[in-house]
């Protein structure tokens, strides 16, 4: 404890502009409350398999995040497994619509798929033995009706790579960890960083985005709730190709009519009635080659389009639109999330257009918490000039300033 006349170790004030923070708790409180405001929260959603985990492993990548060898180990063998779960569908498939059989050697390798143990890596025996099953006409055929049952679509991406896949020294690449699909379950919390040119004293030079994913199927949306607190966008993800496609936990369900069904209830949602909503309609790839075969009347009656991109395109994001609240903008992007180029102008323009439309807002919160900053130290100095021994060098005295843990908002 120090008497009358020991040094003070209050902050100083170099100059109006530039406050030193120290070691003060108030000052230091304040400072995080600063820190706080330029972290922006965003919740990718959108029912299942609609592309949100292939999205947030392109920005990951985009924003320099490095892929750990833990992390690729698992990607490496999600690949073998979901090559694996595609061609148990289309054999299970094969035997629903008893078109055609499988000889003697495919139904060899059915049985092997049937106890392949999944915590296993496919060997290069048994990849042959897939890549020769599905060439067969069974399964060509069935997968010529993959609208009618649950398929992954990066399923002929699996076939092209399965002899490197099955090779003893594989290691997946990039490209690969994007084409894998591993379920999520949970909440997936991801922190990135993205520089921004300062144009005012009181900006930072990095702004926080904090992405979070969560898992789409029904049985995980109970645990969206948690994550609906402090939540400065929305990103929602719709699978294009759904039109045409079914869900993984119901056949009989048409996907975008879910995906259509889960918009309209974010929306509505009056913990959002104030969050801006970005919608990425992705899997155009996939779309624009679909939309040849399959008109979109088959699904919305009331389409007259026919078979093109552009008017099919316009028309989705129409039906979207309908289920916006009066009032309601919404930025929508259309995208492949394969393609990294497609994700990062897209997330750039989120990313651009989230922080405009704070900007002035969180500029003047800065300025309000400066001035308190301010107060607390003139106050500090004034009591040292006085020679008034109030204890130790901790936190202010000074006129009360109420720091809390929340977020400044």
């Amino acid at each position: 404890m120090g008497g009358c006349g020991s040094k003070d170790d209050t902050p100083v004030v170099r100059d109006d502009e530039d406050i030193e923070v120290g070691a003060d708790v108030d000052l230091q409180l304040l400072q995080q409350q600063i820190t706080d405001l330029f972290k922006f929260k965003i919740l990718l959603l959108g029912a299942g398999e609609s592309g949100k985990s292939t999205v947030i492993k392109q920005i990951k990548i985009i924003h320099k995040k490095k892929i750990t060898p833990e992390e690729r180990t698992r990607a490496g063998l999600s690949l073998h497994q979901n090559t694996v779960d595609c061609m148990k569908a289309l054999l299970g498939a094969v035997a629903n619509f008893a078109t055609y059989d499988l000889d003697e050697e495919d139904k060899k390798t059915e049985s092997y798929l049937a106890g392949h143990d999944e915590t296993k890596r496919i060997t290069p025996d048994l990849g042959g033995r897939i890549l020769r099953l599905w060439e067969s006409k069974a399964v060509q055929h069935a997968y010529s009706r993959r609208n009618e049952f649950w398929l992954l679509d990066s399923f002929p991406y699996y076939m092209r790579n399965l002899n490197r896949f099955t090779e003893e020294d594989f290691v997946p690449l990039d490209e690969d960890i994007v084409m894998a699909r591993i379920r999520t379950t949970g909440i997936v919390v991801d922190d990135l960083e993205s520089k921004i040119v300062q144009e005012h004293k009181d900006e930072p030079d990095t702004l926080l985005f904090r992405v979070v994913d969560v898992g789409g199927q029904r049985s995980e949306r109970k645990k969206w709730m948690h994550c609906f607190d402090d939540v400065r966008a929305i990103l929602f993800i719709v699978n294009l190709a759904g039109y045409n496609q079914v869900l993984f936990e119901d056949n009989s369900k048409n996907r975008m009519e879910e995906e259509l069904e889960l918009f309209h209830q974010v929306t509505h949602n009056q913990l959002f009635a104030d969050t801006p909503i970005f919608l990425f309609l992705n899997k155009k790839d996939l779309f624009e080659a679909m939309i040849k075969e399959t008109d979109l009347k088959a699904v919305f009656k009331d389409y007259e389009g026919g078979k093109e991109v552009e008017p099919a395109l316009k028309y989705i994001e129409g039906e979207f639109r309908k289920h916006l609240p009066a009032g309601k903008s919404l930025n929508v992007q259309v995208v492949t999330a394969s393609y990294r180029r497609d994700i990062k102008c897209a997330f750039e323009e989120v990313k651009k257009i989230l922080y405009d439309m704070n900007r002035k807002q969180l500029l003047d919160k800065v300025m309000k918490i400066r001035r308190e900053q301010r107060a607390i130290i003139a106050a500090k100095r004034k009591r040292a000039k006085s020679g008034c021994c109030g204890g130790g060098g901790g936190s202010s005295s000074a006129p009360a300033v109420v720091a809390t843990a929340k977020h400044a908002e």
